[in-house]
Formats: structure tokens, C-alpha cells, sequence
């Protein structure tokens, strides 16, 4: 009873974490869109609002959503029952940080841990449709399918359907930033209900 009392409070303590940290950054991703000048959701990529006036906003927001993602991965290790799915999730998690860290300023460096940060969110989406239920082990999938869509059209055909280097970044990370809401809501209800399970009867 102990050990899955403390499973519930990691999983309420994790969804609080990836709910707060994705609203926040949602929010000043939004600011900072509005104060960058002449700033285009089509020509532009998320990543522009990392340096220049917007810099200290964006960079400061994404970076404490990758040390929140991060955290609730270790939190919801127990919980979940799923060492596989907590080590995606950190690895998205430590991506968001590099991309506060080294902005595009870096080249290449930045393309690097973007792309880390882009795969690992959408292997983390596919993988968890084997330890989440309904309805959010049935939108997992879909979601990450289209994450992995377009990142490849982002890398080979970014003009395509005239949405752009910014049309098709936001069809990559938008559903990571959906999803993690929907994984914050979850996980409270799991812990709500008592239904967090130790690791060892749900490893994956």
C-alpha cells in the first residue's frame, strides 16, 4: 500500500509538472511571437524567437519545460511501470534544455538537439500507446505519426502545401505540446483513482 501510495503521489506530482510547464511555455511562445518584429508563423522557425529581443523569453521558457519534462520522467517512472517510456520522455526532456542552451546561434549544434528533441517527443508519443488507455493511448499514435510526417517534410519538402519552414515545424512540435497536456491530465486522474501501478506489474 505504501509503495502505491507513493506511485500516485509521483504520477499527480509528474502530470502537475508537464501541465504547468507546457501551459507556460505555450503562453510566452505566444508573447514572444507577438513581439518579435515582423515575425511569421509560415517563414519563420520557432526557433528565431531564441535570439534577438525575444531571446530571454523563449529560451528561459523552453529550457524550464525541458527540466519539468525531465523531472516528471523520473517521477512517473514508478507509476507508469514503464523504464522505456520514462527514458524517451527524459530524452525529449534534455533535447528542450539543449535547445534553451544552444539556440540557433550554434549552427548546427542547434539542428542536432532540435532533431533529438523532435524524435525522441515522437518516439515517447508512439511508445506510450502500449501503457496508456483510452482515449489518450488511441490519440498518442495519430499524433505521433504526424510529428515524424512533418519533420520529414520540414527536412525535404518545407514549401509543400504552402505552409512553409514554420507551417510544418508547428505540425511537429504542436502535437508533442497537445499531447503533453493530455499526459498531465491523465496521469492525475491515475493518481486521483489509485490506479498507479508499481513498475514491476507494468514494465514495457
Amino acid at each position: 500500500m505504501v509503495g502505491r501510495r507513493q506511485s500516485a503521489s509521483g504520477l499527480k506530482l509528474a502530470g502537475s509538472l508537464i501541465l504547468v510547464a507546457v501551459i507556460q511555455f505555450i503562453l510566452l511562445m505566444t508573447v514572444s511571437e507577438a513581439l518579435y518584429p515582423h515575425y511569421s508563423v509560415s517563414a519563420n522557425y520557432i526557433s528565431d524567437l531564441g535570439v534577438g529581443t525575444t531571446a530571454p523569453i523563449f529560451n528561459t521558457s523552453i529550457a524550464l519545460l525541458g527540466v519539468a519534462v525531465v523531472a516528471a520522467a523520473y517521477l512517473m517512472r514508478r507509476g507508469l511501470g514503464s523504464m522505456v517510456f520514462s527514458v524517451l520522455v527524459a530524452l525529449a526532456g534534455i533535447g528542450a534544455i539543449c535547445i534553451g542552451v544552444f539556440n540557433e546561434s550554434f549552427g548546427m549544434l542547434h539542428t542536432y538537439v532540435s532533431v533529438w528533441t523532435f524524435l525522441f517527443g515522437a518516439f515517447a508519443m508512439l511508445y506510450s500507446v502500449r501503457i496508456t488507455r483510452w482515449p489518450l493511448g488511441y490519440l498518442s499514435a495519430p499524433l505521433g505519426l504526424l510529428s515524424l510526417f512533418s519533420l520529414a517534410m520540414l527536412g525535404f519538402f518545407p514549401q509543400a502545401f504552402g505552409l512553409g519552414v514554420g507551417g510544418f515545424e508547428r505540425l511537429v512540435v504542436y502535437p508533442f505540446l497537445l499531447w503533453g497536456l493530455a499526459l498531465g491530465g491523465y496521469m492525475l486522474g491515475l493518481a486521483s483513482r489509485g490506479d498507479a501501478q508499481e513498475a514491476s506489474s507494468n514494465e514495457g
